[in-house]
Formats: structure tokens, C-alpha cells, sequence
């Protein structure tokens, strides 16, 4: 109450601040507002402050003083209070964050991972990183997500060279940078000194020098390594003895230019050779470590002379062209490979042409031989007598697969004739070399004292067949089949083995005689597998 008025404190903050102003209150009752409204004293010191300064620019303004000018300078007033003010908060936000960091590492300190014995944790990497990535960026990414977890992880996985020992697989589309080189350099240094294997693709325009001088700084280590470059000039700086380690080597270059290189020569423990090169007499591999090879040559000839080396070999796979005119092999001494068991041989001419490659054999003699497969095209000229000679030389073969070959049936009566150790004949794409008169040389019989191939259980006969009787394939399994009462009920040992495998796929459309086809199923139901179409 002032001068015999009452005034009337209103709700709003404003209407009373308004009123003191209006009617030129003195502080005191300013405060008297703020101690009447105590729970309203932050909102109404605020006001009071932005009324003092009304007040203030009201009085200058009366006085004639530009209102707007001090409007401004006030304005920036309280936007550079409001930048101090926000310069402070994200001061103590970056007190809180730093203050949360040590919180966050104070607790991994006393983690249970922390705990974990080394020898666990390096089980959990290797399980954790598999071995079989097959892209070197995929075996990084898995051991830098161990090693970034903390830095006792990482120091684990950093000291821990089998983690890094997975094969890489290094495919260089283009000439790669020398952070990758770089990269590459630090995994093959942490995984000394252990064994590695590597698998390198240069294609075509890029530059693998860099890469290479990476994985043969750690040549004496290597224990595999599959190399598929354009030019081979890359080894010509490998000492010979670099390579002392290499157990299997994959070597694929269309390259024809290098000069010799003595890179492999002294690779004394190397065992497994896949060899896609050009002129390989120039790389002076270690031919008599070699228990496998998978070559493909451009000549027969070149295969002939690496196989020839092969004292030691157990498996040979080898793929060549045919002789384009018949060989004179008379020069070549006849060689013996004691412990070769597998041999495949895949001769296809680069067109439709005619051509040799039963000479092959001519120089051979393969006493243990268990397997030999032939994949050959039909246009090429077989030599029975050539190939009877081998056989002779080779008496052991219990495994015989023959595709493609232009065999008559004289020829493959020639070859059963001279296979007693034979054990599965699979004949595919031989155009008409199995006919009745061979149905029937197999038949066993007590007339025939000495049956043909006696030990023979398995016959598989695709797209070979030029003619065959449903009675003489009856009489074939007949004569060679029997149940297990039966056989104990002999009074001698059959002289022939019993069938196990029955596959044949007789050459035009007419289908299989019902009753045949009833006599086929009890034999099934016997035991026997057995497949006619």
C-alpha cells in the first residue's frame, strides 16, 4: 500500500514486475516481490535484471540518447555472456568425458578379460581366427579385432606367431601401394619363426615385385606356396638354398621368357608340385624329392622328361597335348619308377586333329602301379601293342579308367587279357569297343580254365557299348554273382571274384526288357547294385 493505493501482486511474473516499474517501487519492495514469491526467485531475478535494464534505456531515452545504439550494445552483451557461458559448459563437458575415460579404464583394469590366462586367450584367437579365410583382408580384419579390444589383448595376438600363420591369399589386380606392402610386411614378421603359406595371383598389368620381395625376405620359412604370375623374372634375385623349407608348390606363368632360374634347384624337401608352366626344363626343379605331380606341359615330350626324373614319385596327374607325328623314342632308356601307385594321363589336342600318345608308355616301367586313368580324345591313335608291352611291364594295375579312347573291341580284349591284377574297369565315351563278344569273354565259365581278369568286381561301361543282348548281360552277372549261402554251399572256391558294381549305359533307345528288368531287381534285392538302362 502506497499513497493511500493497494496494490494488487498478480500471478504472472511480468504483470507484477510491470506494476513496480509503472509505479516506481522502490527496490526494497522489488525484493519484497522475490521474498512474497520465493519459489519463483530465479525467473524473477532474471526479469528484475532485464527491467533494470528497460528502466535504464527508458531514462536515456528521455533524455534524448540513441535507444536503439544501446538496444544493440546490449544485445551483444548478452551474446557474448551466452558464448562464455557455453564455452564454460563444454569446458567441464570435456572435465566429464575425461573424467569418464578414467572411470571406463579403471574398470577394464579390474575386467575379468583381463584375467584370463594367456594361454586361454591365444585358444580363443585360434578359434576365433579360422583357417580357412580365403582372402588375406578377411584373416587381418579377425586378428585386428582381437588385438583392438585392449592392450593385453593386443599384446597377446602380437606375440603370438601362429595366430599369423594363415595361408595368404594375396590377389593383386593391380600394382598394390606401399602400405599394403608395408602391411603385408609386419604379418610376416610377426609370424616368425614359424612356417607360412602363401598363395599369390599377379594379374595381367600389375607389378608383384614389391609383394614378392615381402614373402621372400621369408623364403627359408616357407613351407607352401602357390605362385600364379605372368612373369617368372621375379625368382631370378632368390638365392638357390632360399627355398631349403618348401614342402608343396603350386607354379602357374604363361611366361616364356625368363631366363634359367636356380630358385627351386636346391628346394630338397620339396614333395607336391602343381606345374602350369612354360618351358620347364629352364626352372631346374628337384625332380627326385617329388612324390606328387600335377603337371600340364605344352608337349608330351616335356611331361615324359619331368616324369622320367621322378625316381621318388607316388602320384602323377599329367596333362599335355598329343604327339602330332609318331615319336622316336628309341633314344630314351627304359626307366623304372618303383613307387609310382597313381598315374592319370589327359591328352586333348588343341583342335580336332589326330595325333599319338600311347608312346608315352613306351619308356615306362611302373611295377607297383595300382590306378591309371586315361582321358584322351577319340581321334587319337591307339597302339595295342605298345600299350600291351606297358601292361606287361606294369602287371600290378587293379584300377583301370579309360575315356575317350578309339579302342575296338580287339583292343579291349588286348588290354583285359593282359590285366589279371584288375579290380574296377570304368569305360566312358570308347564308341563301340564293348560288345557282346566282350560280355561274353567275361562271362566266367568251368570251361575256361584261365577266366578273364579273375578278380574283376566293379564294371562301368558308358556310351562304349555297340551292341549288347539283354541275355548276355544275364549270363555276364549270372555268371559272376552269388548270394552268401550259396558261396558257402560250393564245394570249391569260385576261381572269379563276385560282382559289387554293375553300370552300364548301352548306346541307343530301346529300353530294357521287363523280365530283365524283374531279374535285375532280385539281384538288387540280393545285394548286388546293379544299373541297366
Amino acid at each position: 500500500r502506497r499513497g493511500g493505493r493497494n496494490i494488487k501482486l498478480r500471478r504472472s511474473n511480468v504483470d507484477i514486475l510491470c506494476h513496480c516499474q509503472t509505479l516506481r517501487l522502490p527496490i526494497v519492495t522489488r525484493d519484497f516481490a522475490l521474498v512474497l514469491f520465493p519459489y519463483r526467485r530465479n525467473e524473477l531475478q532474471t526479469e528484475l535484471v532485464l527491467m533494470d535494464r528497460f528502466t535504464q534505456l527508458s531514462s536515456e531515452s528521455d533524455s534524448n540518447v540513441d535507444f536503439e545504439s544501446h538496444a544493440k550494445f546490449l544485445i551483444h552483451t548478452s551474446e557474448a555472456n551466452i558464448a562464455r557461458i557455453k564455452s564454460q559448459i563444454r569446458d567441464l563437458e570435456r572435465i566429464c568425458d575425461r573424467e569418464r575415460g578414467i572411470i571406463a579404464g579403471l574398470r577394464a583394469a579390474i575386467a575379468p578379460v583381463r584375467k584370463l590366462p594367456a594361454e586361454l586367450l591365444v585358444e580363443i584367437f585360434r578359434r576365433h581366427c579360422d583357417r580357412h579365410t580365403w582372402k588375406f583382408n578377411d584373416t587381418v580384419r579377425k586378428v585386428q579385432e582381437l588385438s583392438h579390444v585392449c592392450a593385453y589383448w593386443r599384446r597377446v595376438a602380437f606375440t603370438t606367431p601362429d595366430l599369423w600363420t594363415n595361408q595368404l591369399r594375396l590377389v593383386l589386380a593391380k600394382t598394390p601401394t606401399d602400405a599394403y606392402a608395408a602391411r603385408l610386411k609386419e604379418w610376416v614378421d610377426r609370424s616368425a619363426p614359424l612356417p607360412i603359406d602363401v598363395y599369390l595371383r599377379c594379374r595381367p598389368g600389375a607389378d608383384a615385385a614389391a609383394v614378392v620381395g615381402v614373402l621372400l625376405s621369408a623364403a627359408h620359412r616357407l613351407s607352401a606356396a602357390n605362385f600364379n604370375l605372368p612373369l617368372l623374372s621375379v625368382f631370378s634375385c632368390v638365392p638357390p638354398d632360399a627355398l631349403k623349407h618348401l614342402q608343396h608348390l603350386q607354379l602357374q606363368s604363361p611366361d616364356t621368357t625368363y631366363a634359367p632360374l636356380a630358385a627351386f634347384s636346391l628346394a630338397h624337401n620339396l614333395r607336391t608340385l602343381d606345374l602350369g608352366a612354360r618351358q620347364t626344363g629352364r626352372l631346374r626343379l628337384p625332380w627326385s624329392n617329388l612324390e606328387e605331380l600335377d603337371m600340364t606341359a605344352d608337349t608330351p615330350q616335356e611331361c615324359l622328361d619331368g616324369l622320367l626324373q621322378c625316381t621318388n614319385i607316388v602320384s602323377a596327374q599329367l596333362h599335355m597335348p598329343p604327339w602330332a607325328d609318331l615319336p622316336d623314342l628309341s633314344g630314351i632308356k627304359l626307366t623304372t619308377l618303383g613307387r609310382l601307385e597313381r598315374l592319370t594321363i589327359t591328352c586333348q589336342p588343341d583342335a580336332f586333329t589326330s595325333g599319338f600318345f600311347v608312346p608315352f608308355f613306351s619308356c615306362l616301367t611302373l611295377p607297383v602301379l595300382k590306378r591309371l586313368t586315361l582321358d584322351v580324345a577319340f581321334d587319337l591313335t591307339w597302339s595295342a601293342t605298345e600299350f600291351t608291352q606297358f601292361q606287361l611291364r606294369s602287371p600290378n594295375i587293379d584300377y583301370l579308367s579309360i575315356d575317350g579312347a578309339q579302342l575296338s573291341p580287339d583292343d579291349l580284349m588286348t588290354i583285359l587279357r593282359h590285366a589279371p591284377s584288375l579290380l574296377e574297369l570304368h569305360l566312358a565315351g570308347c564308341r563301340d569297343a564293348f560288345n557282346d563278344i566282350v560280355l561274353e569273354a567275361l562271362c566266367a565259365s568251368p570251361r575256361a580254365p584261365v577266366p578273364l581278369v579273375p578278380r574283376l568286381h566293379t564294371l562301368v561301361v558308358y556310351d562304349s557299348c555297340e551292341d549288347v543282348d539283354d541275355d548276355m548281360l544275364e549270363a555276364l552277372i549270372t555268371s559272376r554273382w552269388w548270394t552268401d549261402d550259396q558261396l558257402a554251399a560250393f564245394p570249391a572256391p569260385p576261381t572269379v571274384s563276385r560282382w559289387s558294381r554293375i553300370d552300364i549305359e548301352r548306346d541307343g533307345d530301346e529300353a530294357v526288357d521287363r523280365e530283365f528288368e524283374t531279374k535285375l531287381d532280385e539281384y538288387r534285392a540280393q545285394g548286388l547294385f546293379v544299373h541297366v538302362i
